[in-house]
């Protein structure tokens, strides 16, 4: 199935349009081991399996990567999960923000057939990779829920807590995966009290203090 996107390159008038061919997810990809175990233990509580390996590398379907602001899920029991989003497109690597929203209830018997069951969110805007490599780990993320009309700080980060984009270029030459057309979703960085919420509506942003731009989306 062809999943053609239209992006925006943030700071010139020019559009990236490509066809996904196909998206990974990462989990448990924290540079912090400690803060990767609060979050496996936290989904532990809800029934997830430990994983095997860490980091792991969940394949979706392509079709899933969507810059919508709006979607239907099966119950109430889904959340989204703030991540850096990197697109291989003619030979040149972008980045942005995204969500892997996951079906939290399918979670506990399969993660890899929950991460299909919901869309893998992206912003419309990118940047490209080369103009903020030198200062990675300073990008800033922040995602906010909104529930019964109130919003909350849910996830506050920073790049520099998830693995780097340089260890998952090796990682895809490892197991001979090739990068044009593919996108990635970081995995994700801990919530604000170390607990999981469900909200109506989740606000995601990548901010970059260096270069003083944000990108941000919302659904």
């Amino acid at each position: 199935m062809e999943n053609k996107l239209i992006l925006n390159i943030q700071g010139i008038n020019q559009k990236l349009e490509f066809c996904v061919k196909n998206i990974f997810n990462a989990g448990y990809a924290g540079v912090n081991q400690e803060k990767v175990q609060e979050h496996i233990d936290e989904l532990s509580k809800l029934g997830v399996e430990t994983p095997n390996t860490i980091p792991t590398l969940y394949p979706v379907a392509n079709q899933l990567a969507t810059y919508s602001g709006s979607f239907q899920v099966q119950h109430n029991e889904t959340s989204g999960e703030i991540e850096y989003v990197l697109i291989w497109a003619d030979n040149e690597m972008y980045v942005t923000v995204g969500s892997d929203h996951t079906d939290r209830k399918l979670e506990t018997f399969s993660v890899p057939m929950s991460k299909q069951a919901c869309p893998n969110i992206l912003a419309r805007e990118v940047w490209k990779f080369e103009e903020v490599k030198d200062h990675w780990n300073q990008i800033e993320l922040t995602c906010w829920i909104r529930s019964n009309g109130e919003e909350q700080l849910y996830q506050k980060g920073t790049c520099g807590e998830l693995m780097s984009p340089k260890k998952l270029i090796e990682n895809f030459k490892e197991m001979k995966i090739g990068q044009d057309g593919h996108v990635f979703y970081s995995g994700t960085i801990g919530t604000v009290g170390n607990s999981l919420a469900y909200g109506d509506e989740y606000v995601i942003e990548m901010n970059d203090p260096v270069l003083n731009r944000v990108i941000t989306h919302q659904y």
